[in-house]
C-alpha cells in the first residue's frame, strides 16, 4: 500500500509532537527506556507521509505495507486490504505489514526528528528495536518468575489479560499412531470469559493491561521484531496461550499480519 496520494499533490507534514513522545516511554533502566505501545497505523502514517515529502524515493519502496497478507482464501479478511491501514478507525492499533528494515528506518527517522527538535528532553538519544534481552527484561517489569507480564495466568480477575488465540480443550486431539497433541483450529471456542475480552483481530495498542512499568500489549496482540533479523517476541493475535509469554520466540522471513513492533530509546546523552 502506498503513501503516495492519488491526486499526486504535495501531502502536509501532519502535526508532530515530541512531547507526545517522550510520554509514550517508559524508564527500564537510567539509560534505557522503552515504549509503552506498539507503534501505530498513525504514528507510521507520519513517517511515511515524512519520506513522501521529502522526496526520498528510495526509501519509498523499503516502507510499503503489504496489504495484501490479509487476503485469505475465505475472504474474511478481504475488508481489511484496504481499510486497515488507512482507516482512521483503525489509526490507533498495531502497524503490520511491514518489513524489519521498515521497522528500522523508522527507528532511524524518529531519531533524527527526535534529535534535531529543540524542545527535546534529551539532548541526544537513539530509537532502536530492543536485543532480545532488553525486551524481555522490559516485557517481564516485576515479574521475575511468572510465565507472563502481569502474573502466572492468562485468566485473572474475570478477565484474559492479552490477545491471543483462545484454544479450548474441546479443540485439543491426541494422535495415538504419533503419540502427540494437536490442536484443530476449525472446532470453534466456547471457552470462559466475557466477550469484552476477545479481538476479532488486533486490538488497539492501549487495549487490556499494562504491565509494572506500564507497557501494553508487550505479550499478544502482535509478534514484536527485535535487533536479531527474523526472531519475534511475544506472540500474538494469532498465537495460543502457551505462545505469548515473556519468553515465547517466534520466527519470521517476511511481513505477517500479526508482526509488528515497538520502539526502545536508547539516551546516549542527558
Amino acid at each position: 500500500m502506498s503513501f503516495v496520494s492519488k491526486d499526486k499533490k504535495k501531502i502536509k507534514e501532519p502535526v508532530f509532537s515530541i512531547k507526545t513522545i517522550d510520554k509514550s516511554v517508559a524508564k527500564i533502566t537510567d539509560s534505557l527506556y522503552a515504549g509503552k505501545f506498539e507503534v501505530s497505523n498513525l504514528l507510521y502514517r507520519y513517517f511515511g507521509k515524512d519520506i513522501v515529502n521529502e522526496n526520498k524515493k528510495d526509501l519509498l519502496k523499503n516502507i510499503q505495507i503489504d496489504s495484501l497478507n490479509w487476503r485469505d482464501k475465505l475472504e474474511y479478511n478481504e475488508p481489511m486490504v484496504e481499510y486497515y491501514f488507512r482507516h482512521p478507525a483503525y489509526q490507533n492499533y498495531p502497524v503490520v505489514n511491514i518489513s524489519y528494515d521498515a521497522a528500522n528506518l523508522f527507528c532511524k527517522w524518529l531519531t533524527d526528528k527526535y534529535n534535531s527538535n529543540p524542545k527535546r528532553k534529551f539532548k541526544k538519544v537513539l530509537f532502536r528495536l530492543p536485543t532480545e534481552k532488553e525486551w524481555e527484561k522490559a516485557a517481564t517489569g516485576s515479574f521475575d518468575f511468572s510465565a507472563y507480564p502481569w502474573g502466572p495466568y492468562l485468566y485473572q480477575n474475570g478477565h484474559f489479560m492479552c490477545n491471543f488465540r483462545r484454544i479450548g480443550d474441546e479443540c485439543v486431539k491426541y494422535d495415538s499412531l504419533s503419540k502427540s497433541y494437536q490442536i484443530d483450529f476449525d472446532c470453534g471456542h466456547n471457552g470462559i470469559g466475557s466477550l469484552l475480552d476477545a479481538a476479532d483481530l488486533t486490538a488497539p495498542v492501549s487495549s487490556y493491561f499494562p504491565n509494572s512499568y506500564g507497557l501494553y500489549n508487550v505479550c499478544g496482540n502482535v509478534a514484536e521484531m527485535v535487533q536479531e533479523k527474523g526472531i519475534s517476541c511475544g506472540g500474538g493475535w494469532k498465537s495460543p496461550g502457551a505462545d505469548v509469554r515473556t519468553k515465547s520466540r517466534g520466527h519470521y522471513t517476511k511481513s505477517a499480519t500479526d508482526l509488528g513492533f515497538r520502539y526502545f530509546m536508547e539516551i546516549i546523552e542527558k
